[in-house]
């Protein structure tokens, strides 16, 4: 397994967490309801969501990360949390090998599905289905359905005198890839003290070919809300 998000850990967090937050609590507020068997958490990170989720529910979070960078950051976030250790699970595998069975009436995944090619959405799609009992809800963000060369900044924050910040751009790869470089840097009274940078490549899907995956493994769709989310029921 290659050590995806190695760079990203450190950052993440800082430059992307309000963000991240203000999006997740708005998405649970409306479609988490009160799962009463399980919730499936794909594509923890640095369980900015795994942790909103075990406060909210009673029941078991599972919380799928296949990157040991990211899941070190969330290991550290639940340190401590007495009222909230019990009731995490967590998943050191891809999707695609899940291996779950009805342990979930609430499934949520973002930032996922965009980094798997068709065959591996295919499996990820299935292991979710698996992992869901029946009627249960799975809240998914679909991959892009274009590529547009684009560069945006990060937010930036100041900690310690320094400043942290960041950008992100965007690269058409072909017909049906994307290419994403995130770029971090620090600086000091103006000057660079260092700068890091990774590359991760994702997948595109039309929104109708993509529909059509969820239903080839069994979901039927309930709804949809931004940022490119669709909501499913097994």
């Amino acid at each position: 397994m290659s050590q995806a998000y190695a760079v990203t850990a450190e950052f993440y967090d800082l430059l992307q967490a309000t963000e991240h937050l203000a999006v997740t609590g708005r998405l649970l507020d409306r479609w988490l309801g009160q799962p009463a068997v399980g919730v499936l958490d794909v594509g923890a990170g640095t369980g900015l969501a795994t942790n909103l989720l075990a406060r909210r529910c009673t029941v078991t979070v599972h919380a799928v990360e296949p990157a040991a960078s990211m899941r070190a950051v969330l290991l550290s976030r639940l340190a401590g949390q007495t009222g909230v250790l019990p009731r995490v699970r967590v998943h050191a595998r891809n999707v695609q090998d899940l291996g779950l069975v009805g342990v979930a009436d609430f499934g949520w995944c973002l930032n996922t599905m965009a980094g798997l090619d068709l065959a591996e959405r295919a499996a990820a799609l299935r292991a979710l289905a698996e992992a869901l009992v029946p009627g249960g809800r799975l809240v998914v963000q679909r991959p892009p359905s274009r590529a547009v060369a684009d560069r945006r900044d990060l937010p930036s924050w100041q900690l310690g005198g320094d400043l942290y910040s960041g950008e992100v751009a965007t690269t058409p790869v072909g017909a049906d890839r994307i290419r994403w470089r995130f770029s971090y840097r620090v600086s000091r009274k103006g000057a660079l003290v260092r700068q890091e940078s990774e590359v991760f490549d994702g997948h595109l899907a039309t929104v109708s070919g993509f529909d059509a995956e969820l239903a080839t493994a069994g979901f039927t769709p309930v709804g949809t809300d931004d940022p490119d989310i669709v909501v499913v029921q097994r």
